[in-house]
């Protein structure tokens, strides 16, 4: 796979700080900051990275309208194009999604409830393979 992306929450208390040169610091409306990281930026990354952060959107709306509080989320999309750059050989989400207070079993649910339902993911599905590789969730037990 040749043209990864990634988007995660960044680290509590970066927002407004300077924005390193690798990963890429944005501002993000449901989270505060956010981190994006891609080798050299293309076509192909940011058609990836817009994959990874439509999930990343729809995952934090997701979970706070169900009452889980997302700690850090990180979602990467990889994937190819055919030797003549006219169509893309598949790409491969992986999602890492910690919670607090939540059961593991609904924040894996919520994942993949998210990945099939993200709009940007069935756009790209009507032309290309787009599938989930794998979901990591984490859960903490509430702050006392």
């Amino acid at each position: 796979m040749d043209f990864a992306a990634r988007i995660t929450t960044a680290a509590p208390g970066t927002a407004g700080e300077a924005a390193p040169t690798d990963p890429l610091l944005i501002r993000h409306h449901r989270t505060g900051a956010a981190e994006v990281a891609f080798a050299v930026p293309s076509g192909g990354h940011l058609l990836h990275l817009a994959l990874a952060t439509c999930v990343f959107n729809d995952l934090h709306g997701a979970a706070g309208a169900r009452g889980i509080r997302l700690g850090r989320v990180e979602v990467r999309a990889d994937g190819s194009f055919d030797d003549a750059l006219t169509r893309s050989t598949g790409i491969v989400l992986d999602v890492e999604a910690e919670a607090e207070g939540a059961a593991t079993g609904d924040l894996d649910r919520l994942v993949r409830e998210v990945v099939d339902a993200a709009v940007i993911v069935r756009i790209v599905r009507a032309s290309a393979d787009v599938r989930l590789a794998s979901v990591v969730v984490r859960t903490t037990p509430p702050a006392a």
